[in-house]
């Protein structure tokens, strides 16, 4: 079997404001790497992907708080540039697919370098 999660980069560095979302995308990252360890022997695949800086309403919607230090978007500001679900899309493709058999208890960032 074959289970790829969706995190988030806030589950892997501090991303300002998210204090909420960032322990939920935390406790989906160590679910994942509790699963792949705990049944890899029995054949199941357990993966995440981190997304960051992605074109999704979510982000559409946020506002900083009043007062808030713009200066800490740059932590979560791609490197290249913005890209749509679709680079997701093709990263979950590719961890259930075949070509990954050999990667188990993984976090893949999908963060245009973000957290390089």
């Amino acid at each position: 079997g074959n289970i790829v999660n969706t995190a988030s980069t806030a589950a892997l560095a501090g991303h300002a404001w998210t204090i909420a979302y960032s322990a939920s995308k935390g406790a989906v990252a160590a679910m994942t790497q509790t699963i792949a360890v705990e049944y890899g022997r029995q054949g199941l695949r357990a993966n995440a992907v981190a997304p960051g800086s992605i074109l999704t309403p979510i982000q559409n919607e946020f506002q900083l708080p009043e007062g808030a230090d713009i200066t800490l978007l740059d932590r979560i500001t791609a490197l290249d540039e913005h890209r749509g679900p679709e680079v997701v899309a093709s990263a979950i493709a590719f961890l259930g697919s075949d070509d990954a058999a050999h990667i188990n208890g993984t976090v893949l960032k999908v963060d245009g370098g973000t957290l390089a």
